[in-house]
């Protein structure tokens, strides 16, 4: 429960900063792109609002992987292992520390898990009457303007077209049988042509179902005004688009004509009703001129702005990667509190930060080895070095390795135990900056340590070489036992 509370929470921050980036380059991008570009790029913070930032995360090490590995070439007159580019190893704990510090304080919270199972039936609730309501006032709606209506045969239209008395604009309903409703006015052939134009755009481009996907978004985070915000932007866009796409290559006076007919119906339907599953011709004055505006100064794209407009678009997904990445790390690993794989750990965390390890039987047992720090085997000078050119070309060889970073991947004993001409020559050719325990600051072993619990395994050295106090801190927070050899 408390994973999927900490996703909805940053799916629901993602998405805003991105939509937050989005509205403050508008003033810009209008200058520039089309309308139909804003529309479909308003949907970036929709992928991410639906959980889009854990699809990021995982194809961001995997892209980074494969440009470095196709990017790295062996060096001339060098061995013949490859060239290793390695993170810089002086990292602290500092920066990672103030932004996982409140979810820290969230983990020591009383009572944790009551307080994620009120929020998330809280968070049910909402959604829930937030969906009944719009599928309520949709079915009502529905009703009304299918009540009294009559089919109009002489249209020609490939779905159903109606006439309802109760319609004030033309609009499209529907999702699986979709018709076209036009209001109980009266309308000459070339307004006709041009409503059921803009209708079949809605219908040909699936408004209808990104209008369902954005109420879904909006279900899901209705605690969250930007997402309310959203849901507005989108539909004036839908229809800023739509018109975009009709009068592309129309001439000056068409356009005229159309936005006569815009106006006509605006003066006809005073009222106008966001309904969803529905996508109408008429939006309220105050997106009426904006509309008229754009739909006489719509023009046939050039190469240079669509280049632009594809550099852009990547550019808002980046940030949207980026954004999602900073997320995640904020939220440090989790302590295991529930059944693992091997069927003999179960780890309970109590207020006080001790974790106890308890048996099939339910009895108290020792903690399990993986949770334990690592004692290294003795080996010579000469098989230290190969072993470690061994794991040096296992690391270079799988793409997903090179997230990893090489300290991680390198055993730190073996780092120890070389003599230091060996690490000078080992560095020297594979281009690495490995260290002995000894040269790093009490902080950087932190970083370390806390990175090895991240992949459940934690060098003996790193524990032998830090105060007792940073070592307490290290097990009562994240439950292990690590403990000094001396």
């Amino acid at each position: 429960m408390t994973v999927f509370a900490l996703s909805l929470i940053m799916a629901s921050f993602v998405g805003t900063i991105i939509w937050i980036v989005q509205t403050s380059v508008k003033p810009i991008t209008q200058k520039l792109f089309s309308q139909t570009w804003h529309y479909y790029t308003s949907f970036i913070p929709v992928f991410f609002l639906l959980g889009g930032s854990a699809i990021i995360n995982r194809l961001g090490p995997l892209i980074c992987s494969i440009l470095t590995d196709s990017s790295t070439s062996p060096p001339a007159g060098k061995m013949t292992e490859p060239f290793i580019h390695v993170l810089p190893i002086e990292q602290t704990a500092s920066h990672r520390s103030f932004l996982n510090q409140p979810f820290i304080s969230l983990s020591r919270l009383e009572n944790l898990q009551e307080i994620v199972l009120t929020a998330i039936l809280i968070w049910a609730a909402g959604t829930i009457v937030f969906i009944a309501v719009n599928v309520k006032n949709y079915r009502t709606f529905k009703r009304s303007i299918l009540q009294n209506s009559r089919v109009c045969e002489t249209v020609d239209c490939p779905v159903k077209v109606i006439v309802s008395s109760h319609a004030t604009t033309p609009m499209v309903m529907g999702l699986w049988k979709p018709f076209v409703v036009l209001p109980d006015t009266p309308l000459d052939e070339k307004e006709l042509d041009m409503i059921i134009s803009h209708e079949l755009v809605h219908l040909k481009r699936g408004d209808l179902v990104m209008k369902l996907i954005i109420l879904v978004v909006n279900a899901i985070h209705w605690f969250n005004p930007a997402a309310y915000v959203l849901n507005k932007q989108l539909n004036t866009l839908c229809e800023l688009s739509c018109d975009e796409k009709v009068v592309r290559d129309m001439d000056m006076e068409s356009r005229r004509l159309y936005g006569e007919t815009l106006l006509k119906m605006l003066e006809y339907g005073v009222m106008k009703r966001n309904v969803v599953c529905t996508s109408s011709l008429c939006t309220p004055k105050k997106n009426m001129k904006r509309r008229l505006v754009n739909l006489m100064g719509v023009k046939k794209l050039n190469k240079f702005i669509i280049m632009m407009s594809l550099v852009s678009t990547i550019s808002m997904v980046g940030i949207g990667g980026l954004v999602a990445s900073a997320a995640e790390s904020a939220v440090p690993p989790k302590i295991p509190t529930d059944k693992k794989p091997q069927g003999r750990n179960v780890y309970v965390q109590m207020a006080d930060g001790t974790v106890l390890y308890y048996d099939k039987d339910g009895n108290v047992t020792e903690a399990p080895e993986m949770r334990k720090s690592l004692t290294p085997p003795d080996y010579t000078t000469e098989e230290v070095v190969e072993i470690m050119k061994q794991l040096i070309n296992d690391h270079s060889s799988v793409p997903y390795n090179s997230s990893i970073p090489i300290e991680l991947f390198i055993p730190q004993h073996f780092v120890d135990q070389l003599p230091q001409k060996y690490l000078d020559e080992i560095n020297k050719t594979y281009g690495l900056e490995l260290k002995k325990t000894e040269s790093f600051t009490t902080e950087e072993i932190v970083a370390l340590t806390k990175k090895g619990i991240e992949k459940n395994t934690v060098p003996q050295a790193y524990v032998d070489a830090l105060p007792q106090k940073e070592l307490d801190a290290i097990n009562k927070t994240y439950g292990w036992e690590l403990k000094k050899s001396n």
